[in-house]
């Protein structure tokens, strides 16, 4: 099992597309690995024949744990030493692509086929496209294996209910222990380390973004696309830090670290757990290529298709959770960060103008800030620019 990233400890076989027996090139993927931010394909090394599998598809193996034996030409293969928790012709629960607890029987290799008896792999591939977890999915095929049609049928389902804005059918309710998927036990391990070890304090502002909607409403409609609001947002936290690189910075046990670019995280939803995929210089880039990134990031995010660069070593942290109508909301710092902006969602208000009451779209946004770093004025100075380029965005593409 190869360290794809530098948080990685262990890693989970979803799938082999080799079986024992079969030749393979160097380069050529052998099989496919969850880790807990991404699923990678994993590369032969060299020329050779597939010997032994020594890990079922949905078994967890730590970092440097065997996986499979490759043959030479000429050579035999030897059998590996199963580690000690391995029991040949045992009944032993792992956990399926989508955290399913699933009981396999027999020898190791003939396991990893029961994996696979309660999703056809069709659907398993539609479910990652379509973004539907399996464990929602009443399966019509033999013994209850769910098919491709059993997916595309529950996400039609989500499509026509959020169109009618219709509430859900309540689930039936069952005592289940769901096992922790690789992702889930990062995000648990990362959370403590930080609302624990990390001071947090919290700064809440609310801008006035009617100027923002309608340059927005402009550029969408001059340029035939549709951005988001959280694409401007994204430009503007990334120019202010310019002003502010005591922000941008990261806590050591030594030494505070400012850093000499910008690269924004934005926290993705995903069926497993949140992800923070990174814009790169996102002060040097404009509004359109921010929102292209970000709309391919979201993408990859969530068919966990993302390379260690591109979900790793953000400086700063913006998390939306407007489009749910959250209008305000406290986030958690997402180290080494120094800081994190939680933005809510733009609402018409009435409010008053040189004395006079009038309609306009506010926004509130909060900032979580790590006090060994950030000290309540600093953020309240970041806060202060972040402003105006916020009410007065023509700054944004200035």
């Amino acid at each position: 099992m190869p360290k794809m990233g530098d948080a990685m400890t262990e890693g989970k076989v979803l799938r082999w597309y080799k079986k024992v027996g079969d030749a393979v090139k160097k380069g050529e993927a052998v099989a496919e690995i969850e880790t807990d931010k991404v699923n990678l394909d994993l590369e032969a090394e060299a020329d050779g024949t597939l010997g032994e599998l020594e890990a079922a598809e949905g078994e967890m193996v730590p970092v440097g744990g065997v996986l499979a034996t490759l043959v030479g030409p000429g050579e035999k293969a030897d059998p590996v030493q199963r580690r000690k928790t391995d029991k040949k012709d045992s009944i032993k629960h792992s956990t399926g692509e989508y955290g399913e607890a699933i009981e396999m029987k027999g020898p190791r290799v003939d396991r990893a086929a029961n994996v696979r008896k309660r999703s056809s792999p069709l659907a398993r591939k539609v479910a990652r496209e379509l973004g539907v977890s399996l464990d929602q999915v009443q399966g019509s095929g033999p013994r209850g294996r769910i098919i491709a049609a059993d997916v595309k049928g529950v996400a039609t389902g989500f499509s026509r209910s959020a169109q009618v804005d219709r509430l859900k059918p309540a689930a039936t309710l069952e005592a289940k222990s769901i096992p922790l998927t690789a992702m889930r036990r990062t995000i648990a391990k990362r959370l403590a380390e930080s609302i624990g070890p990390i001071p947090h304090f919290f700064l809440t502002v609310d801008y006035d973004v009617t100027n923002l909607l309608a340059l927005r409403e402009q550029i969408n409609e001059v340029e035939g696309v549709k951005t988001s609001l959280n694409d401007y947002v994204v430009r503007a936290a990334a120019l202010a830090l310019r002003h502010h690189p005591n922000v941008n910075a990261s806590f050591g046990d030594e030494a505070i670290a400012q850093h000499g670019e910008i690269h924004i995280g934005i926290a993705v939803s995903t069926p497993e757990g949140l992800i923070t995929p990174v814009v790169r210089n996102a002060d040097q880039k404009s509004i359109m290529e921010i929102s292209n990134e970000v709309r391919a990031l979201a993408e990859k995010s969530k068919n966990r298709k993302l390379k260690p660069d591109e979900y790793q070593g953000s400086t700063f942290t913006i998390s939306n959770l407007g489009a749910w109508g959250i209008e305000e909301f406290t986030a958690i710092i997402n180290p080494p960060n120094a800081a994190i902006l939680a933005i809510g969602a733009a609402k018409a208000q009435p409010v008053v103008v040189d004395r006079q009451v009038v309609i306009r779209d506010r926004m509130r946004m909060t900032m979580s800030c790590d006090h060994r770093v950030v000290d309540g004025v600093a953020g309240a100075e970041y806060l202060r620019t972040l402003r105006q380029y916020i009410e007065q965005p023509v700054r944004l593409i200035l």
